[in-house]
């Protein structure tokens, strides 16, 4: 999708519907939707204008890992402050982020990965 922050609620929509379908209890469908917002909104602050944002969602028996990506102008690695990075790195079970080289441009890579906790009640 195209990587502008218009496309926001179509990533919590998505998230939304991957969490309804493992069962995610009510909180953690809230969770995980404000997870995959505030990475995507980290990375859409460093993404090319009119560049391409990538969300990939890893449905797994125990929970689900995002992978959010977008075309960068430089290797500077993420700043690990503000809202964003403490929600996501407090509500996800791990979170890494890195600079890989791209096609053309090197692309910021977030991803993140959230347990099913219905499944460990």
């Amino acid at each position: 999708m195209d990587a502008s922050h218009t496309q926001l609620p179509l990533v919590r929509t998505v998230s939304g519907a991957v969490a309804m379908r493992k069962d995610f209890d009510i909180d953690s469908i809230a969770d995980l939707r404000l997870l995959v917002d505030e990475a995507c909104a980290m990375a859409l602050t460093r993404a090319l204008p009119f560049g391409t944002m990538v969300v990939r969602f890893l449905v797994a028996d125990d929970g689900v890992e995002v992978r959010c990506s977008v075309p960068v102008l430089d290797e500077a690695p993420l700043e690990r402050s503000g809202l964003g990075w403490t929600l996501v790195s407090s509500l996800a079970e791990w979170v890494r982020d890195s600079v890989l080289p791209g096609p053309v441009f090197p692309e910021l890579v977030i991803e993140f990965g959230m347990a099913n906790r219905t499944a460990h009640e």
